[in-house]
């Protein structure tokens, strides 16, 4: 029997190759999405899944409040530790955490890595799986190393014993690899290759006695517990040095202490955007949720597709239908074999898929930085009931339908050739509005996306970063070695030095005008020709001016925003401001609006302040953008000749942007396939439908013909239910796709090209181009045919 039905499924397939290959092709693409989408969903969900203890973590963190607005840190000043180690019980742990981007070297090989510096509990507490040596954390001239390192750089993970070499500030301290652990998987707060003894972050004993009484210095606390009611005490107790913590940074003003399950921990930090975070962090709440609503709506457009094409295409197979009912056959047996030919449809869509799924998972993996996707079907069972799943639910809905529809038919009916169906009936014009909605609202995504690319390359940042080389400093006195090198490079036009770096660094201040206006700022401390090398604007006043005392000591140059936030107009040159409650200084200069952190984070109020080379920690350099990329090889060149020993990092300024860019275009090709793959299915079940309504119509357009009916008002008649369908569907696709589009961009941008009736009018058009090209030569084949034809045919 299973056999007859794979037959009969083959041969029917084989009959009706193009609905067949046009179905199977957006059935197989709307599966791998839909493996896609849960493999995507479940690297989120399973987040930090690793950590065995994960209930019994949590994290001390704090408030930060300004301006009615709350901020996340999940970071706590070093003295906590201490205080709450002191009423812990002796199997509760307080665990200071602290990473550090460092430089290494191992042989002729030099790298950067985050170095972690942790207390010993660390390890026994945080699940860490030992594949070499030991994962004791007391011995400080050991370090223990991921075995992603040890294969890198040594080729093997039997590395105990070996050394390894930290270069600090170009002078190597010496390690021995104590353990090798298993890597931490890519869904984890935890990604660091090294991890060493928390003593080794400072230098000797009475500096450490120092940093862990400073409640300016912050690091990651986590605490370990079985009792919740120890939370509460912990957090009652750490109220009381709340203005402990603010009279030692005047800066940033903690509102209050909390602390949270480790549990959930990154995914809150991603979604409040904490600002302390200084781990690995899930996807966007945004890139979860949409690859799960396009993946759906795929696969819905794709069995709709099957539905109306399985109707379709039996209007040739009634009398095979009627002669089995009428030597016997059931009804119950007729609806098994259209449910067996649509699983057999199924499954050979599924193998399809399953090829396809890892080359979208690759493409989904290269949108995303730090994000590793991997399909495991002998390791994962919830992976195989999704899938088997997804069959059954795509077996009933696209067979469901068509299977219980077709077996109804009389036999009698049938074979005297009365029977008819098809046409645009309600279900079959619903399932099309469905379809072109969702077509609809993907072609509005890459649209939405291509045009917000360009928003974001041409959008003014108030600085130059398309021609700027940036170079962090190992120590400052790098700076003046390294420029006077580069002033003979005649592709260099500026060299300027800085403390911090527009998109890379900056500290807050609260600041005060002479109004007694109060607001919290940005600020950057930059040197020579910082403005000119970034081409940041002056546009009122002036900038500073080269070893000028008085500009180190009492000037800032503010942004426009600064202005208005304080309400101070084009004649506040040389108003004080008052820093921190302690730091009096003067404006001297105005700077055209600058976007620290791209479109990322919207503008704020920014203060630069002037200070000496001893403080530089960035040279940058502006060239022509043509010759960026070598001039910054020729910069490498020369760090290499001057600092040997030391590892260069400068890199193209609009690196960062770039970044930004390519999953700009990513997004953009992945919508664009996407809409591309809903049209086709789309058109495939418009021009069945379409077919089966002319074809029903098919001697009504004869006798019209024949009584001098023009082919226009004909063609009008014929099309006339379509493009009501086609009307309908670009009201609802275009309201999806605006709201949808609109949540996306606002979850990741603060800035952004809301959809708007350009960008509406273009999707639109599209669809209704190919709509009208599509309906338009069914309708005109049918209308032009001879009358007589037609008469005959009936």
């Amino acid at each position: 029997m299973l056999a007859s039905y794979l037959k009969l499924a083959l041969r029917n397939f084989s009959k009706n190759k193009v609905p067949f290959l046009i179905n199977l092709i957006g059935m197989s693409i709307a599966l791998g999405c839909c493996i896609t989408a849960y493999v995507n969903y479940e690297y989120n969900v399973d987040f930090d899944k690793s950590q065995v203890n994960a209930p019994n973590i949590y994290r001390v963190a704090f408030w930060q409040e300004s301006e009615g607005k709350r901020t996340p840190y999940g970071v706590a000043p070093m003295p906590v530790s201490n205080l709450i180690r002191q009423n812990l019980s002796n199997d509760e742990q307080v665990i200071q955490y602290i990473s550090k981007d460092a430089q290494f070297r191992i042989g002729d090989d030099m790298f950067r890595k985050q170095f972690v510096y942790a207390e010993p509990s660390f390890t026994s507490i945080f699940s860490i799986e030992l594949l070499q040596g030991t994962l004791s954390l007391s011995d400080k001239t050991k370090v223990l190393i991921s075995d992603e390192l040890a294969k890198s750089y040594y080729g093997a993970v039997d590395v105990i014993g070996k050394p390894l070499t930290q270069i600090i500030s170009g002078e190597p301290r010496e390690y021995e690899i104590g353990g090798v652990y298993k890597a931490f998987p890519f869904n984890s707060s935890f990604r660091f290759d090294l991890l060493t003894s928390y003593d080794n972050y400072f230098s000797n004993p009475e500096q450490k006695s120092q940093v862990e009484n400073d409640w300016s210095r912050w690091a990651t606390t986590f605490v370990y517990t079985k009792d919740p009611a120890t939370i509460k005490s912990i957090e009652a107790e750490l109220s009381k040095y709340v203005q402990v913590q603010n009279d030692a940074r005047r800066d940033l003003q903690v509102k209050s202490y909390y602390v949270e399950p480790f549990i959930g921990m990154s995914a809150r930090a991603i979604r409040e955007r904490n600002q302390g975070h200084w781990m690995n962090g899930p996807m966007p709440p945004a890139a979860v949720v949409a690859p799960i609503a396009m993946a759906g709506f795929l696969l819905l457009v794709a069995c709709f597709n099957f539905m109306n094409n399985s109707i379709a295409v039996a209007g040739h197979r009634l009398k095979e239908i009627g002669i089995r009912k009428v030597i016997g056959g059931k009804r119950k047996e007729l609806i098994i074999q259209f449910l067996s030919e649509t699983i057999v449809f199924c499954v050979l869509s599924l193998m399809l898929a399953l090829v396809l799924a890892e080359y979208f998972t690759d493409g989904w993996n290269s949108m995303w930085a730090g994000i590793q996707l991997k399909i495991r079907y002998a390791e994962n069972v919830m992976l195989f009931t999704v899938i088997a799943c997804l069959i059954l639910f795509t077996a009933l809905v696209a067979g469901g339908y068509s299977a219980f529809y077709i077996s109804s038919f009389k036999p009698i009916q049938i074979l005297r050739g009365t029977t008819r169906f098809g046409g645009a009936g309600l279900l079959s014009r619903s399932l099309l509005v469905f379809q072109f909605s969702i077509s609809l609202a993907a072609v509005i995504f890459a649209l939405a996306f291509y045009y917000n690319s360009r928003f974001q390359r041409s959008y003014d940042l108030g600085y130059s970063y398309h021609s700027v080389v940036q170079v962090p400093l190992e120590n400052s006195s790098q700076y003046d070695l390294l420029k006077n090198e580069l002033q003979q490079n005649k592709n260099i036009h500026s060299i300027g030095g800085a403390t911090h770096h527009i998109y890379n660094s900056s500290y807050k201040a609260a600041a005060r005008s002479e109004r007694q206006v109060e607001k919290e700022i940005d600020v950057l401390d930059v040197g020579d020709d910082y403005f000119e090398t970034l081409n940041v604007r002056v546009i009122q006043g002036r900038g500073f001016k080269t070893d000028q005392t008085s500009d180190m000591n009492e000037a800032i140059v503010v942004n426009e925003y600064f202005m208005q936030a304080f309400e101070l107009d084009a004649g506040s040159l040389g108003q004080r401001i008052t820093l921190n409650d302690t730091t009096q200084v003067y404006i001297i200069g105005v700077v055209k609006d600058v976007y620290l952190k791209a479109l990322f984070q919207p503008l704020s109020a920014m203060a630069f302040r002037n200070v000496p080379k001893s403080n530089y920690q960035y040279l940058v350099a502006s060239t022509d953008p043509e010759n960026l990329v070598s001039t910054n090889q020729q910069i490498k060149e020369s760090w290499q000749k001057l600092f040997p020993n030391q590892l260069y990092t400068g890199k193209l300024m609009e690196q960062n942007m770039m970044m930004v860019m390519e999953h700009f275009d990513s997004v953009v090709i992945l919508y664009t396939f996407l809409g591309a793959v809903a049209i086709i299915m789309s058109i495939s079940g418009l021009c069945s439908l379409v077919s089966l309504n002319l074809q029903k119509r098919n001697k009504e357009f004869g006798i019209r013909k024949i009584m001098g009916a023009p082919t226009r008002h004909m063609v009008m008649q014929a099309s006339k239910a379509f493009w009501i369908i086609m009307m309908i569907s670009f009201v609802i696709g275009s309201a999806m796709g605006s709201i949808m589009v609109n949540g996306l961009m606002d979850s990741v941008w603060e800035y952004y090209v809301a959809i708007n009736v350009e960008v509406l009018t273009l999707a639109v058009a599209i669809l209704l181009t190919i709509a009208v090209a599509t309906v338009g030569y069914k309708v005109f084949r049918v209308v032009a045919t001879n009358p007589v034809d037609s008469l005959r045919y009936e």
